[in-house]
C-alpha cells in the first residue's frame, strides 16, 4: 500500500493517521476509487469491502450480507452461481424500452364502404342497361369510374387502419410480455442469490462464530447478534482482504496488531 496525504507519503501494510485529522470515509472512498484525493494505489478491494471495509462505532452491518461477500473473496462457489449467470444474460438479452408505435389512422366507416359500394352496383347496372339499347354510356362511366376510385381509395385506408391496429396491439403485447418476462427474471434472480447466500454463510458459520471469539469485543451466545464493529471484525478475518481496511475504533491496541488479527492491511484513522 502507498498513501499520499498532505504532502507525506506513506508505505507498507499498516498506517497510522490519527495525528493527521483525516476522515476515514475519505480514505475508504479513496481506496474504493470513488474519489481521487487521497491517492491511494493498493490493490483492487473485494465485494466484502463495500461491508466492513470502514470500520467505525456508528456503521451498520448487514452482517449475513457481508459474511456471503467475505466467502466470495475466499473464492467460495454455490450450486446456485452457474444459474445466477444465466439469468443475467437473459435480462441483458431483454429489450424492455418502451415499442415505437406507427401513428393510428382513422378507420373508414363501414357505412361509407356499404354507400360506395351500392353506388357502384347502381353505376355498373345502369352502365349495362344503357349499352343494351345502344344509348350514349359516357356519363355512367365517369360516375362508376369516380365511384369505383373512391371505394378503392376507402377500401385501402380502411385495410391500413386494421393493419396500423393490429401493429400496433402487437407491440405493446409484446412489450407487456417482456416486462413480465423480466419481473419473472428478476424475482428468479433475487431468489436465486438468497439461495446463494445462504449456502455462503452456512457454509462460514463455524469459522465466523471463531472469528467473533477471536477479534475484540463482546462475544453473543449467538454469532449472528454480534454489535456492527464486532461482526464487520469479524467477517475482515474470515475474507481475503489484500486492499487496506479503514479503522476507526479502538479495539485494537495498536494499528500493527489489527493487521494481524485481520490479517489485512490496515490504515488507522
Amino acid at each position: 500500500m502507498k498513501l499520499h496525504v498532505a504532502g507525506t507519503t506513506y508505505t507498507g501494510a499498516v498506517v497510522d493517521l490519527r495525528t493527521r485529522n483525516v476522515d476515514g470515509r475519505t480514505i475508504a472512498a479513496s481506496i474504493r476509487g470513488q474519489q481521487s484525493v487521497p491517492v491511494v494505489s493498493c490493490p483492487e478491494p473485494p465485494s466484502v469491502y463495500a461491508y466492513a471495509g470502514h470500520v467505525h462505532p456508528s456503521m451498520g452491518l448487514r452482517t449475513r450480507t457481508a459474511l456471503a461477500a467475505a466467502a466470495r473473496s475466499r473464492g467460495y462457489e454455490t450450486p446456485q452461481d452457474d444459474a445466477v449467470t444465466e439469468c443475467h444474460a437473459q435480462l441483458a438479452e431483454l429489450e424492455c424500452s418502451p415499442p415505437e408505435l406507427p401513428d393510428p389512422i382513422d378507420p373508414v366507416p363501414e357505412s361509407t364502404i356499404d354507400g360506395l359500394q351500392e353506388a357502384v352496383a347502381t353505376h355498373r347496372g345502369r352502365l349495362t342497361a344503357r349499352q343494351a339499347v345502344g344509348a350514349d354510356d359516357g356519363a355512367v362511366q365517369a360516375a362508376l369510374r369516380d365511384a369505383a376510385t373512391e371505394l378503392s381509395e376507402r377500401e385501402t385506408r380502411q385495410a391500413a387502419a386494421r393493419e396500423t391496429r393490429e401493429l400496433r396491439r402487437e407491440r405493446a403485447r409484446a412489450y407487456r410480455d417482456t416486462l413480465e418476462e423480466q419481473r419473472r427474471l428478476t424475482d428468479e434472480l433475487a431468489n436465486l442469490r438468497r439461495s446463494a447466500r445462504a449456502t455462503l454463510v452456512d457454509r462460514c458459520a463455524d469459522t465466523f462464530a471463531r472469528a467473533i471469539e477471536a477479534v475484540p469485543g463482546p462475544v453473543p451466545d449467538d454469532p449472528f447478534d454480534a454489535d456492527p464493529v464486532t461482526a464487520a471484525l469479524a467477517v475482515l478475518r474470515v475474507a481475503k482482504t489484500p486492499a487496506p481496511v479503514v479503522l476507526e475504533t479502538d479495539r485494537f491496541r495498536t494499528p500493527a496488531a489489527a493487521s494481524d488479527c485481520l490479517d489485512a492491511p490496515v490504515v488507522r484513522c
